[in-house]
């Protein structure tokens, strides 16, 4: 991990997802700053802020109905940031879904099991 401070953008749909994720994150390195969303959109609207690496959920439309899904919120982000490093986190375990998602920028493909959560925390190190 090249900073220290590194700050991480979590963006799933599930909010008890999203802080457990954050605070095994932040058992593994104090040092992080993360920031939760519930919509591709909202994190889109706070890219700004410049972050070092985005967590991103395939699945976004549980909640919202209308919100965009995690392909078309990794092509924006992609189309605005090449270098952001994006880990796709999906429960589905389809090989095609995981190509997609790589072909279209994404680091690495995580499917939600009981080691994604270190799984993302050594992609996080490995990448920012």
């Amino acid at each position: 991990m090249k900073k220290y401070n590194p700050v991480i953008f979590i963006v799933d749909d599930e909010p008890l997802l999203s802080e457990m994720l954050t605070d095994y994150l932040l058992e593994q390195h104090a040092g992080f700053h993360i920031k939760s969303f519930a919509t591709g959109e909202a994190c889109l609207q706070s890219l700004d802020v410049q972050p070092d690496a985005v967590v991103l959920d395939f699945y976004l439309n549980s909640m919202e109905k209308d919100a965009a899904n995690g392909i078309d919120i990794l092509k924006e982000i992609k189309k605005r940031n090449k270098a952001l490093p994006v880990i796709m986190l999906s429960s589905q375990e389809s090989y095609g879904t995981a190509v997609q998602t790589i072909m279209h920028g994404a680091v690495h493909y995580v499917i939600k099991s009981q080691d994604a959560f270190k799984e993302i925390f050594e992609l996080i190190k490995a990448n920012v």
